[in-house]
């Protein structure tokens, strides 16, 4: 009895000092515990989704990827497969289930290593939310304690809402909702019970298991997931032995539809207006009204029009390969061939090998994967360098290696050339080259107020130097249609006559002259205002400037949004200023519609709750946007401003159909609808431009090269930069109804003689029917020129007082 009496004593004490202990313990380690705060507050980072105007998802936008759910929206099916995986008893402890940390650490005990994990649902809520994930003892005590403190807080329901939403399950994805999509493409009520498991059986090893990666490994564990479910009941054996069969199919990663120019532009604003770190993290939801089918189709016109341009450039040297490299060479492009599909676009180019070359001068190609022949090409070399010593110095042995190859060789091609083959649109191909010359695009829907398509160059991504924004280029003619407006407000009329012959402006003091001169250096003597404008006649351009004076002109363009100031002198007239394409079309803006607005790129933004946290409409229609006077006052809500008198706006453009009727741009009549537009070519065909548009969208192009020199004699606005407006317009513009320009009220019309301006005649040979102001049409006793003195042309340029 008395021994019985000590055990029993020594099991009191030691009994007590385990209390102790463990009460010395806990409040140990219960120093400093992270508070749970962080959990009933739970604002993880989130994806930024960016929808068009029709509902599809187009862009992404994360640091982690996370789409966060309500715990009513995970099916039963997905919560029951990460239950079954990943803690069964769940609902039964009490945050910590010691059965299963016993087993756990027997188990690796055995192995040496950790090979099983004993932490509960709650556990991993403790450790991804509040703690730091190493793997030690301490930090396991730390964790049950918190575990336990959660368990008294948070209901069961609450705690598996923060683990499925939290959780990284591989490929960048964060939550089940993200892991759904990213791999299956799927919202989670569209998971079927096998998807679910495989999902659930990720947490265990994201990258080991991943289903991408490991298809084989990830199916054994989307299986043993199964079993589990079978086993404890969370399936029917019916449902899993269905799931067993179903084959492990992955989708490829969600790529951006939005891209390029376009997709800069949206980013940018984003950023600009909310910050990076919030249009990153905090799960906005963005609406733009960006047409896929629009970018993709002007992508194709830049890219095509610069390969098209480059056939008249100079062919520049190609790489050679000895006969050695060409098996590993075609090697290669024949697996790039094979995973293309399809015949090569006019948008696309491939490496081919001159394995020989005919008799008649045919070229023998092979791409890796097909053999073509073609035709003897009729292309200029481009000429050796002149001082072949000054090429080499300063530089590495394989440069001088490739500088001396190519001083060694024929200005012909030879076997073992690397060259480029282009699509020809008919299933074959044709020899090109890496374009030399970039092309920019910009296009905006007139009635919706948007941003069409844009396109910063021919090879251009997310974050590249956009020569939509960022290039500051002259525009030459294309800069006219400004001044001619500026002069029809002053009271010119399209039959007023204007003199186009030569002039010298001087300065004697620093004994300086400037001679403008036309095209071709050709003059046409007196002409009518409209044919100044149509044949783009620099010199009758120059006088009417002269004529309404440059402050007036000066004044006159702070109604553009060109966002810069300008120099006062007659060579703006020619377009002797820098503008980008954005604020040079956006300008055009004013003409075709005689208001000012910016047009939209980004419609809507809400925050992570649903609330609308801007919202934008253009200037042109915002009459339905004062609905609500909040945004109403938002900068992004105002309405357009009145510019140019409604009648001023009607004549400019009657003047601009005629450069695409009769003028400069009649390369554009093949667009088949009425359209007015204007090219612009800068001196030594440097910068080649045509604006253009209809009642519905306008366009500009821009082409050139990125560091200014001349393109070549005949790349004029109309030669380079109209055919890829053209492209691009007819795609726009071909489910769109045709409709003309309506002229506003105030406008009459008459038939004039289009040489003199006067009022047309039995006699007259070519009558033309000229829209006017009203009360200012020719009579037969006038010219139709304006009551105003015209400057001396004799007077100096710098002496005009400008």
């Amino acid at each position: 009895m008395r021994i019985f009496s000590v055990i029993m004593k020594s099991i009191a004490a030691l009994t007590i000092l385990g209390l102790i202990a463990m009460t010395v313990g806990y409040l140990y380690f219960s120093r400093n515990l992270p508070q749970l705060n962080s959990l009933a507050d739970y604002q993880p980072p989130l994806v930024t989704r960016v929808f068009n105007d029709k509902g599809e998802l187009i862009a992404e936008y994360a640091d982690e990827h996370r789409i966060l759910t309500p715990f009513s929206e995970i099916p039963l099916r997905v919560r029951n497969a990460f239950l079954a995986a990943e803690d069964q008893q769940f609902y039964e402890h009490p945050g910590i289930n010691p059965a299963r940390i016993i087993s756990a650490a027997i188990a690796n005990l055995r192995a040496g290593h950790t090979v099983q994990g004993g932490s509960t649902i709650t556990q991993q809520v403790a450790k991804n939310f509040l703690l730091t994930p190493a793997r030690t003892y301490t930090r396991k005590i730390r964790e049950a304690i918190l575990a336990y403190r959660i368990e008294q807080k948070f209901t069961k329901d609450e705690i598996l809402y923060l683990y499925l939403n939290q959780i990284y399950l591989g490929r960048g994805s964060y939550g089940v909702a993200s892991a759904a999509w990213r791999y299956f493409g799927k919202r989670l009520d569209q998971l079927t019970l096998a998807e679910a498991a495989m999902l659930a059986g990720l947490p265990k090893a994201p990258t080991g298991y991943a289903p991408n990666l490991h298809p084989k490994r990830a199916l054994m564990r989307r299986n043993t997931v199964l079993h589990l479910m079978l086993t404890s009941g969370m399936a029917s054996k019916q449902d899993v032995e269905k799931a067993l069969k179903e084959p492990l199919k992955v989708v490829p990663l969600y790529e951006n539809k939005l891209t390029g120019a376009y997709e800069n532009l949206v980013y940018q604003q984003l950023a600009q207006k909310f910050g990076a770190s919030t249009l990153r993290r905090q799960g906005l939801t963005v609406l733009v009204p960006y047409d896929p089918a629009a970018e993709q189709a002007a992508q194709h016109a830049v890219r095509t029009g610069d390969l098209n341009l480059e056939q008249r450039q100079f062919y520049r040297f190609p790489t050679h390969h000895d006969r050695s490299e060409w098996p590993d060479l075609l090697a290669t492009w024949k697996t790039a061939r094979q995973a293309a599909q399809g015949p090569l676009g006019t948008d696309q180019t491939m490496p081919a090998l001159v394995e020989a070359v005919l008799p008649n001068g045919d070229l023998k190609v092979n791409d890796g994967l097909h053999e073509w022949t073609l035709s003897k090409p009729h292309w200029q070399w481009e000429d050796y360098p002149q001082d072949k010593q000054d090429k080499t110095q300063g530089q590495t042995q394989a440069q001088t290696q490739a500088q001396s190859q190519k001083f060694n060789r024929p200005r012909t091609w030879i076997p073992g050339d690397e060259i480029l083959l282009q699509g020809d649109g008919k299933g074959g191909v044709r020899l090109t080259q890496a374009p030399s010359i970039e092309s920019a695009l910009y296009s905006v829907d007139l009635q919706r107020g948007t941003v069409l398509a844009r396109v910063g160059g021919y090879n251009y991504h997310f974050g590249d130097f956009d020569r939509v924004s960022q290039a500051e280029r002259q525009p030459g003619s294309a800069f006219k249609p400004f001044v001619y407006a500026t002069a029809l407000d002053e009271g010119y009329t399209p039959a007023s006559i204007l003199m186009d012959t030569p002039i010298v402006f001087d300065n004697q003091e620093l004994d300086e002259f400037w001679r403008p001169e036309n095209y071709m250096n050709r003059f046409a003597g007196p002409v009518t205002l409209r044919n100044a404008l149509e044949h783009s006649r620099n010199l009758a351009s120059i006088k009417l400037l002269q004529n309404i004076g440059v402050n007036n002109f000066l004044r006159a363009l702070k109604n553009y949004p060109m966002h810069r100031k300008f120099p006062a002198q007659l060579a703006l007239a020619l377009g002797a200023t820098e503008v980008t394409l954005q604020d040079l079309t956006n300008s055009y803006i004013v003409l075709a519609t005689g208001q000012r607005w910016k047009p939209v790129a980004v419609q809507q933004v809400q925050d992570r709750t649903g609330a609308t946290l801007s919202r934008s409409v253009a200037g042109n229609r915002c009459q339905v946007c004062h609905a609500d006077p909040v945004l109403a006052v938002n900068d992004d809500m105002k309405p357009a401003t009145p510019v140019l008198d409604p009648t001023t706006s009607f004549l400019i453009t009657n003047l601009m159909r005629g450069v695409i009727k009769y003028g400069t741009g009649r390369g554009a009549r093949a667009l088949g609808r009425p359209a007015a537009g204007k090219t612009g070519t800068t001196d030594k065909q440097v910068d080649a431009w045509f604006i253009g548009y209809t009642p519905q969208v306008l366009t500009g192009v821009w082409t050139g090269k990125d560091t200014p020199s001349s393109m070549g004699h005949s790349e004029t606005g109309a030669h380079a930069a109209l055919p890829i407006w053209l492209a691009a317009m007819k795609a726009f513009e071909k489910t769109r109804p045709v409709e003309n320009f309506t002229p506003p009220p105030g406008i009459e019309w008459v038939m004039i003689d289009p040489k003199t301006g006067q009022p047309a005649n039995l006699k007259t040979k070519y009558p033309f029917l000229e829209a006017f102001r009203q009360g200012t049409a020719p009579t037969a006793a006038s010219n139709g020129q304006p009551q105003t003195t015209s400057p001396d042309e004799s007077s100096g340029f710098y002496g005009q007082g400008l």
